[in-house]
């Protein structure tokens, strides 16, 4: 366990130092870039708090979509999937790969249609929960 205050509170106690003394005494002209540096810690806390678990679910959503298309799950069709690799570079790979499926029209019709939409969507709340979350309407973090 690590000590108090934690990353995510320091982050939040910088982020309103930033905006509550900081930049009403700024200068007009660099209140917008105060403003994206305060946002970007926003982000940064809500990543902090949602942890590996939003790429976790996208890996899993990932996993489960190619394995329909080809039997194996990575995607490509050699029964083989990539042992050793971290888990964004295997992610990168896997939406590489969906990538290629959908420009190729593998992902046109039936429930691989649906289900690559439904992921997409996910993908895309949960993204737009970590970065604007006033955006979804509820507050939510993520979708996840």
């Amino acid at each position: 366990m690590r000590d108090e205050p934690t990353g995510e509170q320091l982050l939040d106690s910088a982020r309103n130092v930033l905006r509550e003394q900081l930049m009403p005494a700024l200068p007009a002209a660099s209140r917008h870039a105060a403003l994206m540096i305060a946002n970007a810690m926003s982000i940064a806390m809500r990543q902090l708090q949602n942890g590996d678990e939003p790429e976790r679910a996208e890996l899993r959503a990932l996993e489960k979509i190619l394995l329909a298309g080809d039997g194996d799950g990575d995607g490509d069709g050699d029964g083989a999937g990539e042992a050793g690799t971290s888990m964004r570079a295997r992610l990168k790979e896997l939406n590489r790969r969906l990538s290629h499926w959908i420009r190729d029209g593998q992902a046109d019709a039936g429930e691989i249609r649906d289900a690559v939409r439904a992921h997409l969507v996910q993908v895309a709340r949960t993204k737009v929960g970590e970065s604007n979350p006033k955006y979804l309407g509820n507050g939510a973090r993520t979708a996840a």
